[in-house]
């Protein structure tokens, strides 16, 4: 009793200490802290909007009004900038590059609204894009944007606007993103926002049930240190919803469960294309009649794996916007109970295929061990 009260006091203090540090980057406006001496950030400020810019340096901190297109700041190791604009009514107004590692932690909405930030939520009044590319630096990428060590980039709208979030992290150095508490999906909101960051290894999740057009289009796109894939509850689709969402992620294993009865058009549109280790996917889809609505979505993933689909499905082929020619196709009642990882080691044990003919070793497959279905991942 007493090891079980001193775990749930350890879980508890872990729970509230991370609540806790998000409601502080909530208030803490987009902040950067510099890592080495002669660092240059760059802040290009398309509309000339007046920023407000905190320089923290050990002690002693100034603050200064900026409105030129484009300003430049050589920095310090251990220098501290955070940045508090109005660009609510702009289309991705500033575009923020660093020449050394910054680690950025804090609430970009700083930037939308100065006055409001701290308990803004809702977007839907704000411009298209408005925190559109915000590090992005195109092909070239802005690899020195980095996580800070314990604290987090904070993303608090629950409703969104079009294309709020697109390529604002592209092609970063971020190991783990902000939590998106958004239920409330529109347009391009999360397109191309991760696209291209190699090292990112945690993806936040996505709660959302009813999607948008185009909403999570090449979210992860290129991560391929990716393993694990956010859940995706959505029942509802819209088209491109996600398309091109995990290509490239050759980190992937398992794709999460696909729970929607009814495909849009494109919606999973080359959305597995290149995950050259994923070997398991459960799609619950009932109906994939709409256009291109599956095309090329498991294309060059792992030669072998599991596919689970609704019971009485029948639609699915073997072409290339059908289930993998090398892959087990295996009903979802099927599946009910199966362990998915099994306690023999491979060859070990006596083992059947399900027509009854027993196989020494387990490539990727749904096998009969000691009476049970097992599947081999």
């Amino acid at each position: 009793m007493k090891k079980l009260f001193t775990l749930f006091v350890m879980f508890l203090t872990v729970v509230v200490g991370a609540k806790a540090q998000e409601e502080s980057m909530n208030v803490t406006p987009l902040s950067f802290e510099t890592v080495e001496d002669e660092t240059v950030l760059t802040i290009n400020n398309a509309n000339s909007l007046v920023l407000r810019l905190d320089l923290t340096r050990g002690a002693v901190t100034g603050t200064y009004y900026l409105d030129q297109p484009v300003e430049e700041m050589t920095l310090m190791a251990g220098d501290v900038v955070s940045l508090l604009s109005t660009c609510g009514d702009y289309s991705s107004n500033f575009k923020i590059l660093a020449s050394k590692d910054v680690c950025v932690y804090g609430n970009p909405l700083s930037l939308v609204s100065r006055a409001e930030y701290k308990t803004m939520t809702d977007l839907s009044g704000c411009a298209t894009d408005v925190l559109g590319e915000l590090f992005s630096n195109g092909w070239d990428g802005n690899p020195h944007i980095k996580n800070h060590a314990t604290k987090d980039i904070v993303l608090p709208a629950t409703t969104l606007s079009d294309g709020c979030y697109r390529k604002m992290f592209q092609g970063t150095g971020l190991t783990r993103a902000p939590q998106l508490p958004a239920t409330t999906m529109t347009c391009n909101c999360y397109n191309y926002m991760f696209h291209r960051c190699k090292d990112l290894t945690q993806a936040p999740e996505l709660p959302a049930t009813t999607l948008d057009t185009d909403c999570y289009y090449a979210m992860f796109y290129g991560c391929s240190a990716l393993t694990e894939a956010p859940e995706l509850p959505a029942t509802t689709l819209a088209y491109e919803c996600y398309g091109n969402m995990f290509r490239d992620c050759t980190s992937l294993t398992t794709a999460p469960v696909l729970p929607a009865p009814i495909l849009e058009d494109d919606c999973y549109y080359w959305m597995f294309y290149g995950c050259t280790s994923l070997n398991y996917v459960k799609c619950l889809a009932t109906d994939i009649s709409a256009s291109s609505s599956t095309s090329m979505f498991l294309g060059n993933v792992a030669p072998t794996g599991t596919f689970v689909k609704a019971p009485g499905m029948e639609a699915w082929t073997r072409e290339y916007d059908g289930v993998p020619e090398g892959w087990t196709i295996v009903d979802d009642s099927e599946e009910t109970g199966i362990k998915l990882t099994p306690t023999l080691s491979q060859g070990e044990g006596t083992c059947y295929s399900l027509d009854g003919r027993r196989v020494v070793t387990l490539p990727t497959g749904l096998y009969i061990y000691k009476g049970k279905k097992i599947i081999v991942k």
